[in-house]
């Protein structure tokens, strides 16, 4: 293997992070559940960079990585739901955002056969780092010491204010680009 294939190799491993994760949480060792995250964040934030730096990147890469990030964000929040510590309507809203846009990108290659361009919005990513650091916060909480209620609760909040302003600006940004696509092709 190659360095060049680095960073597809830590996203596989952010995959493969997510099992004993989610052991770790439903054996309520908590401890090893927040290491765990933390050593899956550390792995997203260097085969980005890795990826960037270097320009090794590849298609598997582009497709790998968000793949490992929403697996890793979804996994994270059911189990914290299951335990009680996160509520299951925001669940749901970072599930509908994210099987949306999943869906909406091979609708868009089928229909318009075309490869898309996807970038996420910096809207998306700020509002990937609050749903990593509620999950953060509230492993956290479990692991170690207990954390202000009103502050769990503002970032439960600010988290689902992004979560649905994002979803709404991905369907709108990105179903306007399918009509003037559509539109352009005609």
């Amino acid at each position: 293997m190659t360095l060049r294939y680095l960073p597809n190799v830590l996203s596989l491993a952010r995959v493969a992070f997510i099992v004993p994760f989610l052991i770790f949480i439903a054996q309520h060792n908590y401890v090893y559940a927040f290491y765990i995250f933390l050593l899956s964040g550390f792995t997203d934030g260097l085969d980005g960079w890795l990826a960037r730096y270097f320009h090794w990147n590849s298609a598997f890469g582009s497709l790998i990585d968000p793949v490992a990030d929403k697996l890793l964000i979804v996994s994270s929040f059911i189990a914290l739901a299951c335990i009680g510590v996160l509520p299951w309507w925001l669940v749901v809203l970072v599930f509908l955002r994210d099987i949306t846009i999943s869906v909406g990108v091979v609708v868009w290659y089928y229909l318009l056969q075309s490869i898309i361009d996807f970038k996420p919005t910096y809207l998306s990513k700020f509002n990937t780092v609050l749903q990593l650091a509620l999950v953060t916060l509230c492993l956290f909480k479990l692991a170690f010491m207990s954390v202000p209620t009103y502050l769990l609760d503002l970032l439960i909040i600010i988290t689902t204010v992004t979560t649905a302003t994002s979803y709404l600006d991905y369907v709108w940004t990105w179903s306007y680009k399918a009509y003037t696509f559509r539109a352009h092709i005609k």
